[in-house]
């Protein structure tokens, strides 16, 4: 996707109709091009490629081995049913605000209760759900944050094989320490609003798949303080219009090729330094292939453009791309890679966007019915429009999810983070430790 919303990230439309550029390639971008076109050649010849024989015996996966602890919830009709959750933990932070010199580490206590509201209807789905993370230092209480979350979705069944689902809903969040978003003098961490919504449209099953989508999200940004000095923060309010249309169709028994193609539209409620409104589109062209049951890919290669309103600020245009891999090399194992790239919104009013490009390798080993293991690893990088700053950003990580009873569970987590800032980005590194409970009613 062209544009991405923000956390959920899980964090974050209508139809747009992008104007027509012309323009006379160069040697360069012949030589560009014709590289793309061998790499998508590539592509279709691997998913156009004889599929492996299938093993028709199903492959189990840890998710399906490890059983999490899950409770009975409130039975509030025939239909409807509420799910309660808490989550419980202690993390050490060695360097709380992600500096380079002059460290401060801390304990955080994080308290995060969640319920869903959902319905047991036999064709349709309906989904309402609140949820909190409320978080206390032990020390560095100007660090305390308030976030909580209120989303619903729904799922009709128009007809066989088609249906509609929508989702919006609101969220209070805050910038962590060491991103984009974070201005590290600010006495608190930066707060904004973000309201969303979407809809979208998909059949499924059949030669052809389609499925198209529209989304927007609006961002308001609460004013931030430095030594009890108000900073107006109303240059980063922006409203996102996405939209993508994909279509797929079979190869062979085990393998799909797909199009997509994306558009976005990016408008800041205040102009700022310079004009940060801009329109973009992104393709992608690839396959998605069972090579065996034990081993599953999804590969694509395109091209991503982002115009910007300033004419000061040089059109992004390039390689576009995304990878997913999913080996399972025994039924208590799993790899997951994945490689993406996308534009987003700028919190700074001199960069009008910022292209990331984010890497990342997942195992998860299931010891048993009650033992779950996971280690994560990736790198991120972050390339600011209109200056010179790039930041490269390094994790790894290990996490334990163990089931003490029906409804309780046990979590620990360490990892590893580091930065690394090129004109005028931040260099720092840190390491946390987590051992929390869930309670699941």
């Amino acid at each position: 996707m062209p544009c991405a919303e923000g956390m959920g990230s899980r964090a974050h439309d209508g139809s747009l109709r992008q104007r027509p550029i012309r323009i006379k390639p160069g040697p360069g971008q012949r030589r560009r091009r014709q590289w793309l076109y061998k790499g998508l050649l590539t592509l279709a010849a691997v998913g156009l490629s004889r599929p492996a024989a299938a093993d028709e015996t199903k492959v189990l996966t840890p998710i399906q081995i490890f059983d999490p602890e899950q409770g009975q919830g409130w039975r509030l009709g025939p239909d409807v049913v509420a799910l309660p959750q808490l989550d419980a933990d202690v993390t050490y932070n060695s360097n709380v605000y992600n500096v380079r010199v002059n460290t401060i580490d801390d304990f955080i206590f994080s308290f995060r209760p969640e319920v869903t509201l959902r319905t047991a209807l036999p064709r349709h789905e309906l989904s309402v759900r609140a949820a909190g993370d409320f978080e206390r230092y032990a020390q560095t209480g100007s660090e305390n944050s308030d976030q909580y979350e209120f989303d619903a979705s729904g799922r009709l069944d128009l007809a066989r094989r088609t249906e509609l689902a929508m989702d919006g809903g609101y969220r209070r969040g805050i910038e962590q320490r060491g991103t984009a978003g974070d201005l590290f003098l600010t006495d608190r961490p930066v707060e904004y609003d973000q309201a969303f919504g979407a809809i979208s449209l998909q059949r499924t099953g059949g030669f052809l798949e389609m499925l198209g989508e529209a989304r927007i999200s609006r961002f308001d940004y609460k004013n931030a303080s430095i030594n009890g000095v108000p900073i107006d923060l109303s240059d980063r309010d922006v409203t996102i219009r996405r939209a993508r249309l994909r279509a797929s169709a079979p190869t062979g028994r085990n393998t799909r090729v797909f199009l997509e193609v994306s558009g976005n539209q990016v408008r800041y409620e205040n102009i700022g330094i310079v004009p940060r409104n801009s329109n973009g589109f992104a393709l992608l062209g690839g396959f998605q292939r069972n090579v065996t049951d034990l081993i599953s890919v999804e590969g694509a290669i395109g091209y991503i453009e982002q115009d910007f309103k300033d004419p000061a600020v040089k059109t992004v245009k390039g390689l576009n791309y995304h990878f997913l891999l999913n080996w399972t090399p025994r039924p208590n194992w799993q790899v997951t890679a994945s490689a993406d790239r996308v534009i987003d919104r700028s919190p700074r009013e001199d960069v009008p966007a910022i292209l990331r490009s984010t890497f990342r390798l997942e195992a998860k080993n299931a010891v048993s019915d009650r033992l779950l293991l996971t280690a994560d690893a990736g790198m991120e990088v972050e390339q600011y429009r209109g200056i010179a700053r790039e930041d490269r950003r390094y994790f790894v990580d290990a996490r334990v999810h163990y089931r003490l009873t029906n409804q309780v569970g046990l979590i620990g987590q360490v990892g590893y983070r580091t930065q690394n800032g090129k004109g005028g980005g931040r260099d720092y590194h840190g390491v946390s430790a987590t051992v929390g409970v869930r309670l699941a009613v």
